[in-house]
C-alpha cells in the first residue's frame, strides 16, 4: 500500500484518491457503574451517530497515547498557594519520583479518534460547480505532472479545501448533538502517525508536528517530505509481523482481524473497546473502517445471497440428499436480515476490525498475541493474523486509507457498532491537582482538587465543597480523610479538624515538615481550660452565643421548644444573662433561681446537677473565663480528653449523662467552626467532622450540619463528614450538598444498598453490591464533581505519612 495522505488541513486529511476524511477526537464517556437503563441510553445515541451518516465511510481508532507523569505533576504545582508552598513544591517532587520509580516515566491513556469522509454531493449542481470541478481536474493533472518532474510539493486549491470545511462544520454541529467531539490538529495527526511506526515514549502532550504550508492565492503549497516525516523508520515485513527500528528503539508488531463471529454479541457486556482497556496490562490499538451500504444497495445483496442459498437447497433436494445445517441456518439469518432491513430501512455496514499488538521483543510480542485472541475468544470472536498481510492492515490504521482486503469483512447492523462501547472509557478525578491513588481497574493515577466544585466547573454535576468518607471500622476512611486534608492544607488550603478520639496528637512529631503549621488544642479536665467551650465564651456574637446556649441546654436538659411550661422559663432565663455584664452558662442558674418557682428551680437543679462531671467543666463558666482557642494556625486539631461517644446503634434516648455532654461538646466545637469558615473567602477551608454520626443523629446536630454546608459554600469551604453509616446523611437536604463521596468496604447488605444509592447507582445489581463488599483496606469506591464512579486504591506514596495517619493500635513486640 502507498502512503495515502495527501494533504493536511486542520482537522481534514485528504487522500490521492481525492477523498477527504474530517477527523476528530470522541471525548471519552465514563461508562462504569453505569446501569443497564443507562448503558441502553448510550448504545442509541452512538447506534444514531453511526446511522445518521447515510452514506460514505467512517474511520474509527482506539489508540493507546502516553501521558508524562512529570507534567502532570508539574502542572500541579499550579495549584498550589499559601504560606507552604516550599513544602508543597518539594512533597510534589518527591511524589514525582516515587511515581516514576514505580510505574515509568509515562502512563497509558486510551484515546479515542473518529473519522467521516466528506460528501459534496449536497452541493446544488449548476453549470459554474461543473466548471470549476473541470477546471480543479485539470489542475490537479498539471500538478501532479510539475511534481513528476520538477517538485517536491505538494499543491492542493484553495477553493477546494473551502469547499470541503464548509462540510466540515456542517458536520461537526450534527455529530456533537449526542457526543463531545474535538475537532484534530496537525499534532495530533502527527502523533498518531510516529505512535503507528514504532514511535514511543513522547507524551501525547508534549508532541509537536512541524507542518509548514505556504498559502498562495489560487493554492496552498506543503512540502511533500513534510507529510511523510512521521514515518521515518526501517520497516521490514515477515509474515505474521513487522519488525519496525528507529535509532533508539527496535518494535515488533503483528495485526490481527477478526475471521468469524461465532454467535451474536450480547448488550451489556459485549464492549470490546471499554473492556479490553481494563483486561491488558499492555497498549493495544484497534481500527474499524466502516463502509456505509445503503438500505436498498444492502437489501439487493441479501436477496442476492437469499437465492444462492435456497439454489444449494433446491440443488441438495434435486439430488436426494439433506441440505447442511449451515445452510439452513445462513438462511435463517438472511430472512431475518431481510425482514429487519426492509422494516427499519437501516443501512447495513462493511466492517474492516483490526487490532494492532506491538512489543519490545518478538517472545514479549508472542506472548501478547495470545493473551488478545484469548480475550476475543472468551467473547466467541475468531482473530486471524494472516500471512504477509501485515503491511497492507498497519495501513488501514492511517488517516484516511482504503481498506486493504475484502477477505474479512463482516456485515454489520448500527446495533453491532454501537455495542462494542466506542469511547467508554473510566475516568475518575481531574487531570492534575491532589495525587491521592489510582484507578484499580485502569491503573490511572487519580488526581483531586478538593477547592473544585464552588467554581462552577463545566460538566460538573455539584457545586458543593462538602465531602463523606463512608464505611465500618478499619476499612480506611479516616486514613484517606486524613490523607486528602493534609494536602489540601499543603497546597494552600486552611483545615480544623474535630478529633473526638485524640487520634491526631502526634502529627506535630510526625510531620515535621509542616509542624509550625499545626495548632494541637488539646482540653482536659485542668482548671485552665475550665469553661472554655462555654457558648459565651467561644462564640465572638453574643447573638450567636445565645442561640448556641439554647441549643446547648435544650439538648442536656432535653427540653423541647414545644414544651410550653418549661421552654419560656429557660429561654427567659439565658436572654437575661446575654444581657448582663457577666455571661456564663453558670450565670443561667443563678437566673433560674432567682426566678423561686418550682420550674424554674426544677431546670436549675438538673443543669446543675450536669455541669459537675468532668466533661460538664467545659462547658459552664462564671463569667470570668476568657477565650484562649485560637485557630490561625494553616491545620488545627480540637481535641477533647475523655470523650464518650455512644455507639452508632445507640438511641437518643438511651445516652448516659457522659455522652450527652460528650455529643453537646462536638455540637459547640462545630458551631465554633461556622466563625472559622466565615474568614477570608479566598482561602480554601475544610471542616473535618471526625465519627459525624455520633451528632448526626440528633435535631441540634443535623441543623447545625446543614449550617455548615450551606456557609461552606458561600465561604469557600468544605465540610468533611466521616461517619460510618450512609443514612447519617441521607437526609434529602444533607445528601444534595455533598460533592466527593468515598465509600470503604461493608458487609451489611442494607448498609450496602444505601451506600450504593447515596452514591447514584443501581444498588439491586448483585456485581456493584459484591464489589463494595469485597473492598480491601484502603480501597474505595469514589464518586468524583462529574458523578463518575470508580474504585481506587489511597496511595500515601511516603511512608511517615502512612505512619502518621495509621489509626490502628500498635502490635505488641515480644522482647527477646
Amino acid at each position: 500500500m502507498t502512503y495515502p495522505i495527501k494533504y493536511i488541513e486542520n482537522n481534514l486529511v485528504f487522500n490521492h484518491d481525492g477523498e477527504c476524511y474530517a477527523y476528530y477526537e470522541m471525548i471519552p464517556y465514563n461508562y462504569s457503574f453505569l446501569s443497564p437503563e443507562e448503558k441502553y441510553q448510550v448504545h442509541d445515541s452512538f447506534r444514531q451517530l453511526i446511522a445518521q451518516s447515510r452514506d460514505g465511510k467512517i474511520h474509527a481508532l482506539q489508540i493507546a497515547t502516553e501521558s508524562s507523569i512529570r507534567v502532570t505533576q508539574e502542572n500541579s504545582k499550579r495549584e498550589v498557594s499559601g504560606k507552604l508552598r516550599k513544602v508543597a513544591y518539594q512533597k510534589i517532587d518527591q511524589q514525582t519520583e516515587a511515581l516514576v520509580d514505580m510505574i515509568g516515566e509515562n502512563q497509558i491513556d486510551y484515546r479515542f479518534f473518529i473519522g467521516f469522509k466528506l460528501l459534496l454531493n449536497e452541493q446544488e449542481v449548476s453549470i459554474k460547480t461543473i466548471s470549476e470541478s473541470i477546471v480543479m481536474t485539470f489542475s490537479d493533472f498539471i500538478h501532479e505532472v510539475n511534481h513528476k518532474l520538477m517538485g517536491d510539493f505538494v499543491s492542493m486549491s484553495n477553493k477546494e479545501i473551502d469547499r470541503f470545511m464548509k462540510m466540515e462544520r456542517l458536520l461537526k454541529s450534527k455529530i456533537s448533538r449526542r457526543f463531545k467531539f474535538r475537532r484534530l490538529d496537525k499534532n495530533d495527526f502527527g502523533y498518531l502517525i510516529e505512535h503507528l511506526y514504532g514511535k514511543t515514549g513522547t507524551p501525547y502532550e508534549e508532541y509537536k508536528y512541524h507542518l509548514s504550508i505556504e498559502k498562495l492565492k489560487q493554492e496552498t503549497l506543503v512540502k511533500r517530505y513534510d507529510i511523510i516525516k512521521p514515518t521515518r523508520c526501517l520497516v521490514e515485513e515477515k509474515q505474521r509481523y513487522l519488525k519496525i527500528e528507529h535509532e533508539d528503539q527496535t518494535t515488533y508488531v503483528s495485526y490481527f482481524t477478526i475471521n468469524s463471529i461465532v454467535r451474536e454479541l450480547d448488550f451489556p457486556s459485549s464492549e470490546i473497546f471499554y473492556y479490553q482497556q481494563q483486561q491488558f496490562t499492555f497498549p493495544i490499538d484497534t481500527s474499524m473502517n466502516v463502509e456505509i451500504v445503503t438500505n436498498k444497495k444492502a437489501l439487493a445483496t441479501v436477496r442476492n445471497k437469499k437465492k444462492e442459498l435456497k439454489d444449494l437447497d433446491n440443488h441438495a433436494w434435486e439430488s436426494n440428499n439433506d441440505t447442511g445445517n449451515d445452510v439452513l441456518e445462513a438462511l435463517d439469518n438472511v430472512n431475518e436480515l431481510e425482514t429487519s432491513l426492509d422494516k427499519t430501512k437501516e443501512a447495513m455496514y462493511k466492517l474492516s476490525y483490526v487490532i494492532r499488538v506491538s512489543a519490545p521483543s518478538l517472545d514479549e510480542l508472542k506472548r501478547r498475541c495470545n493473551e488478545v485472541m484469548d480475550f476475543y475468544d472468551d467473547l466467541s470472536i475468531k482473530l486471524v493474523r494472516p500471512f504477509g498481510d501485515m503491511l497492507g492492515l498497519h495501513g488501514e490504521f492511517l488517516p484516511a486509507s482504503k481498506r486493504y482486503m475484502n477477505d474479512y469483512i463482516q456485515y454489520v447492523t448500527s446495533d453491532f457498532l454501537a455495542g462494542l462501547g466506542f469511547g467508554a472509557t473510566q475516568m475518575l478525578g481531574e487531570t492534575e491537582g491532589i495525587y491521592i491513588g489510582y484507578n484499580l481497574d485502569t491503573g490511572r493515577n487519580v488526581y483531586l482538587k478538593p477547592s473544585l466544585a464552588a467554581q462552577g466547573v463545566k460538566g460538573s454535576v455539584t457545586n458543593a465543597l462538602a465531602a463523606a468518607f463512608l464505611g465500618s471500622l478499619g476499612g480506611g476512611k479516616s486514613f484517606s480523610n486524613n490523607l486528602l486534608v493534609y494536602y489540601a492544607v499543603l497546597y494552600g488550603g486552611q483545615a480544623v479538624i474535630v478529633d473526638p478520639k485524640s487520634e491526631r496528637g502526634r502529627w506535630k512529631e510526625n510531620l515535621l515538615e509542616i509542624a509550625d503549621e499545626i495548632n494541637i488544642i488539646n482540653l482536659t479536665r485542668e482548671e485552665s481550660d475550665k469553661g472554655l467551650l462555654d457558648p459565651y465564651v467561644i462564640m465572638k456574637k453574643t447573638k450567636d452565643a445565645e442561640s448556641l446556649a439554647i441549643d446547648i441546654l435544650t439538648f442536656l436538659t432535653g427540653i423541647s421548644s414545644r414544651d410550653g411550661e418549661k421552654f419560656p422559663v429557660l429561654r427567659k432565663a439565658i436572654r437575661r444573662v446575654t444581657q448582663s455584664e457577666s455571661r456564663g452558662l453558670l450565670r443561667v442558674i443563678d437566673e433560674l433561681h432567682k426566678e423561686d418557682t418550682q420550674v424554674a428551680s426544677s431546670i436549675a437543679d438538673h443543669i446543675d446537677s450536669i455541669k459537675d462531671s468532668n466533661l460538664g467543666q467545659l462547658l459552664f463558666s462564671d463569667g470570668t473565663t476568657i477565650q484562649s482557642i485560637s485557630l490561625d494556625k494553616q491545620l488545627n486539631i480540637i481535641q477533647v480528653a475523655d470523650l464518650v461517644l455512644p455507639d452508632a446503634e445507640t438511641d437518643f434516648k438511651e445516652y448516659t449523662t457522659v455522652e450527652l455532654l460528650s455529643v453537646g461538646i462536638l455540637i459547640v466545637i462545630s458551631t465554633f467552626a461556622l466563625d472559622f469558615i466565615h474568614s477570608d473567602r479566598s482561602v480554601f477551608k475544610i471542616v473535618d467532622l471526625d465519627e459525624a454520626w455520633s451528632f448526626l443523629q440528633v435535631s441540634q446536630g443535623k441543623t447545625l450540619s446543614n449550617k455548615l454546608v450551606r456557609a461552606g459554600r458561600a465561604m469557600n469551604a468544605g465540610v468533611y463528614f466521616v461517619t460510618q453509616n450512609a443514612d447519617d446523611l441521607l437526609d434529602e437536604k444533607m445528601k444534595n450538598n455533598i460533592g466527593l463521596k468515598f465509600a470503604f468496604r461493608s458487609t451489611d447488605i442494607n448498609e450496602i444498598k444505601k451506600t450504593l444509592e447515596f452514591f447514584g447507582v443501581d444498588k439491586e445489581d448483585e456485581n456493584n453490591q459484591k464489589r463494595l463488599r469485597d473492598l480491601e483496606n484502603g480501597q474505595c469506591l469514589i464518586s468524583d464533581l462529574y458523578g463518575r464512579v470508580g474504585v481506587i486504591q489511597i496511595h500515601p506514596v511516603f511512608e511517615e505519612l502512612l505512619h502518621a495517619f495509621d489509626t490502628r493500635p500498635p502490635v505488641k513486640k515480644e522482647v527477646t
